[in-house]
């Protein structure tokens, strides 16, 4: 793990489609792009952080232009969190992005190492979906079904 972290130089902001984007808020615009408005709970659930993180996480989004933070009509304890259209141009970047690379990744692989990569890699979620930050055993919600 801490060389494929090294490695890919994923605790590092990189260029994604022009844009200096962060490991968060490549998830984040995703995430968000996926739902069209979520809560800062939500999204803090979705993405696994804490619900600090997620606040400071959507400041920065906000201050760059890309998402709009408003209180919930219905509680308003509640922050509702949606793309801006430069948010959404952002997402479509970042993605375009992505889906390039990862492509040329998979291409320097054979056949048989990418069903062992997809294999391997269902694997690991499925345990590290039994585990808590700390490393300890927990009893998971529920197993995603698919995790290409």
């Amino acid at each position: 793990m801490k060389l494929l972290v090294r490695t890919g130089g994923l605790l590092e902001p990189h260029d994604y489609g022009g844009l200096r984007v962060s490991l968060s808020e490549v998830f984040a615009l995703g995430e968000l792009a996926d739902s069209g408005t979520l809560s800062q709970g939500e999204l803090a659930t979705r993405l696994s952080l804490e619900k600090s993180t997620v606040s400071r996480l959507a400041a920065g989004m906000e201050r760059r232009g890309w998402l709009s933070r408003e209180r919930d009509p219905a509680n308003r304890r509640f922050y509702r969190l949606r793309l801006t259209p430069d948010g959404w141009t952002a997402a479509e970047r970042v993605g375009a992005d992505l889906r390039t690379t990862h492509a040329a990744l998979f291409e320097g692989l054979t056949a048989d190492e990418r069903a062992g990569l997809t294999l391997g890699l269902t694997g690991l979620a499925r345990a590290l979906q039994g585990r808590d930050h700390a490393g300890r055993g927990r009893v998971p919600p529920h197993l995603p079904g698919d995790v290409s």
